[in-house]
């Protein structure tokens, strides 16, 4: 049995839990640290605007290696996505897919940057050294890739 008092500050629990659904995406480049680094950070690349809506039917791969020509992509035929090497096979063990997140969840491979069209997309960010001050986003040895969709 539910205790009486319980029972009564359940209004007040459903309205605060209530006034908290929003229907836009939270937007972290506000927030204290939330904002890349920019240019401080060695080898970022941040693409925006006509960057992402050179070409119809591009995919934000395609855009990513217009902007930065020094990507390793291997030839991907033998499975269903890509193995990209953003800083170079020998520079830290293990697999060197860079993580990648869309809209702030990181998928399990790099399929999203193939799947996706880069007209969908309202900005890539690409981290090959694997840091950035946006919170939320852990440190990848192997680099990090943050697609952020078009909202509406």
């Amino acid at each position: 049995m539910i205790p009486a008092r319980s029972i009564a500050s359940l209004p007040a629990l459903t309205a605060l839990v209530l006034g908290c659904a929003t229907s836009r995406a939270f937007d972290r480049t506000t927030e204290p640290g939330g904002a890349p680094l920019g240019n401080t950070t060695t080898g970022i690349v941040i693409l925006t605007g006509d960057a992402l809506k050179a070409d119809v039917g591009w995919t934000v791969l395609d855009a990513i290696r217009r902007a930065m020509p020094q990507i390793q992509v291997s030839d991907w035929t033998t499975g269903n996505c890509p193995v990209l090497v953003l800083r170079g096979r020998d520079s830290v063990v293990g697999n060197s897919d860079p993580d990648v997140y869309v809209d702030g969840t990181r998928t399990n491979d790099t399929c999203p940057l193939t799947t996706l069209q880069a007209i969908q997309t309202s900005r890539v960010e690409v981290y090959p050294q694997g840091v950035t001050s946006r919170p939320g986003y852990p440190s990848r040895g192997h680099g990090l890739i943050l697609i952020f969709l078009q909202r509406g």
